[in-house]
């Protein structure tokens, strides 16, 4: 109570017309009910002086060259040329890319004879399953323990795959138990 009069009095001290306007019953009141009313009360008077609501002109649909302007506003323009930098560097990053090995082997004209001659010189360093899948089985190498006399080449027209006994103990190490009970049977 004491702070609500307190204001008062600085009111009276500060700005005097301000208090007075505040106790009086000054300015706009609206009458009862009257936004009730209102809409009802508008179309009454335009009805009255004959006034008609005109349907809404349809927007015509812009020209190309009205399009071509709206692209060449500045946040318009920035945005599509972030896209097209999004999607370039997406195509860059996963885009196959040739190594430049494999680029000089397609470029080189390799014959069949060549690349067989290869294969069969190097065959310790491919996967077996990768040559059990390329050769048909009567070119598949054999596998024998005991180096090869001149005769049995000879007389024998298939490759035979030479290994040594630390190859093999290696190879039998490497074989799980369900690998080695099928070379058994």
């Amino acid at each position: 109570m004491k702070n609500e009069d307190r204001l008062h009095d600085e009111l009276n001290e500060q700005a005097p017309f301000l208090n007075t306007l505040k106790q009086g019953q000054d300015g706009y009141q609206v009458p009862a009910n009257y936004f009730d009313n209102l809409e009802a009360e508008v179309f009454r008077q335009l009805d009255a002086i004959g006034a008609t609501r005109k349907p809404r002109p349809a927007t015509a649909r812009p020209s190309f060259w009205q399009f071509m302007q709206q692209l060449w506003q500045p946040r318009v323009a920035l945005a599509f040329a972030g896209l097209i930098t999004i999607a370039l560097a997406a195509w860059w990053y996963f885009a196959p890319s040739q190594t430049d090995a494999s680029a000089d082997l397609m470029a080189a004209q390799i014959s069949v004879d060549d690349a067989e001659a290869y294969l069969m010189d190097n065959l310790m360093e491919l996967e077996p399953e990768h040559i059990a899948m390329v050769l048909p089985e009567e070119s598949l190498p054999a596998i024998t323990l005991d180096l090869p006399s001149p005769q049995k080449e000879k007389n024998n027209p298939a490759i035979e795959l030479q290994l040594s006994p630390d190859d093999l103990e290696n190879l039998l190490q490497d074989m799980t138990d369900e690998e080695l009970k099928d070379l058994m049977l």
